[in-house]
C-alpha cells in the first residue's frame, strides 16, 4: 500500500476517508503511530553533513531526558477522559466522539498522539465525521507526516490534497515543539550521549602516547600503537598493557567516575524547561543550594500546575463553536482524582 492510499480523498477532496471504516485509522499508522514517516529513509549526513541533518522525533526520543519528559506528560494526561459541560455542569447527552470511536485506534492513543505532536512539532490535526446538523460524530488524529499547511493558500493538505474545513480540526499546541525550538539542545544532548557511551567503553582517563625521541616513530607505527592500545583497553583485562621502550604513556584529565553526570544533568534541566516540567519529571538533580524538604503532595501540586500548560490549549480549542454548541465547553474530567490538574469539572457522571 502506498502512502497516498492511506488517506484516499472522498467526494472530490471533502475529507480523508479512513474514518469511514473501522480499521482505516489503524491502517494509517500501521507501521508505528509514532513514526516520523518516509523522510527517515534519506541519509542526510551523506548529503548535507552532520550539522545540517534535521533532528527527527526518533532521534529526539533516543535522548533519555526527552523520553522521560514526554512519557510523563502523556502518562499523566492520556488516560483522563474529556467531558462536555454547560452552565449546570456535565451535559446529560455527551457527544459520541468524546467516549467512543468507530476506528480501531483507542481514545487513549488519540490524546497521546496529539500531545506527542505538540511536544515535538507544535501542532496536530484530527479528521472528523459530522452529522446532518454539523455535530462531530467521530474524530481521530492524522499522522503528522501525512498533512501540512500550504504556504501560499494556508489550506490544510492531507497527502498534498486539500480538504474541506469541516473535515478536519486543527489543534495548535502551547509552543512550537522541540524539533523547532530546541535543535541546538537536542544536538548537544545527542553528542553528549555518544561521548558518554565512548567513556563507558573507555572509562579510564584520556591517554596520550608520546615518542621518547623526536622523529623516531613513523606515522604507520604510531597508528598501530594507538589502535592496539585502544582495542586493548576495551577488553576485560585492559587495565594491563605492555608499552614499547620508545613510547611514553600520559594520562590526561580526571577519572571518569562521574561519567559526565553534571553535563547530562544540565541537559535534563534544559529539556524540562522546554517542556514546562520540573526537574524531577525528567530525573534531573537539583543543585545543592536549592535542595529543600518537599512532601509528595507539594510535588504533585507543582506538577499539576505545570501540566495545565498542556491541558488548557486542548480544552480551549475543543470548546470552540466548531466542536461543541455555543455556551458549552470541553474539559478534562479529573473528578475521579481530585489531586490532578484542571480543577473541578463538575460531578462525575457515566454516559
Amino acid at each position: 500500500m502506498g502512502i497516498r492510499d492511506l488517506f484516499k480523498i472522498a467526494n472530490g477532496g471533502a475529507r480523508p476517508d479512513f474514518l469511514a471504516g473501522p480499521n482505516r485509522a489503524a491502517s494509517a499508522a500501521i507501521l508505528s503511530p509514532w513514526s516520523d514517516g518516509q523522510l527517515q529513509s534519506f541519509v542526510w549526513t551523506d548529503i548535507f553533513g552532520l550539522e545540517s541533518m534535521p533532528v527527527t522525533r526518533k532521534e529526539a526520543m533516543s535522548i533519555p531526558a526527552v523520553a522521560a519528559g514526554r512519557n510523563r506528560i502523556i502518562g499523566e494526561l492520556s488516560q483522563v477522559p474529556l467531558r462536555e459541560l454547560n452552565a449546570a455542569g456535565v451535559t446529560d447527552q455527551q457527544p459520541t466522539w468524546i467516549y467512543r470511536t468507530d476506528t480501531s485506534v483507542p481514545l487513549w492513543h488519540r490524546t497521546a498522539q496529539t500531545l506527542d505532536d505538540w511536544i515535538f512539532y507544535g501542532d496536530s490535526l484530527w479528521t472528523t465525521r459530522r452529522g446532518s446538523r454539523g455535530q462531530i460524530l467521530d474524530a481521530v488524529r492524522v499522522p503528522y507526516d501525512q498533512w501540512r499547511i500550504d504556504d501560499d493558500s494556508y489550506r490544510i493538505l492531507v497527502n498534498e490534497a486539500p480538504v474541506d474545513q469541516d473535515a478536519v480540526l486543527y489543534l495548535p499546541g502551547p509552543f512550537d515543539g522541540l524539533l523547532n525550538v530546541a535543535e541546538t539542545t537536542l544536538r548537544a544532548a545527542k553528542s553528549l550521549e555518544l561521548a558518554w557511551a565512548g567513556r563507558v567503553r573507555n572509562p579510564t582517563p584520556t591517554v596520550v602516547l608520546k615518542e621518547r625521541e623526536a622523529d623516531t616513530v613513523s606515522q604507520e607505527r604510531a597508528t598501530t600503537y594507538v589502535n592496539g592500545f585502544a582495542n586493548a583497553r576495551r577488553k576485560p583485562d585492559g587495565t594491563v598493557a605492555f608499552i614499547p621502550a620508545e613510547i611514553d604513556v600520559e594520562f590526561v584529565g580526571d577519572d571518569a567516575a562521574d561519567l559526565m553526570i553534571e553535563a547530562r544533568n544540565a541537559v535534563r534541566i534544559d529539556i524540562a524547561n522546554f517542556l514546562n516540567l520540573g526537574t524531577e519529571e525528567v530525573q534531573a538533580s537539583k543543585t545543592q543550594s536549592t535542595l529543600k524538604y518537599e512532601t509528595d503532595e507539594s510535588q504533585q501540586t507543582t506538577l499539576n500546575n505545570r501540566l495545565s500548560f498542556w491541558t488548557s490549549p486542548l480544552e480551549e480549542r475543543l470548546s470552540m463553536d466548531d466542536v461543541c454548541p455555543r455556551g458549552n465547553r470541553i474539559r478534562f474530567d479529573f473528578s475521579t482524582n481530585p489531586a490532578q490538574p484542571g480543577g473541578d469539572t463538575g460531578p462525575f457522571k457515566e454516559d
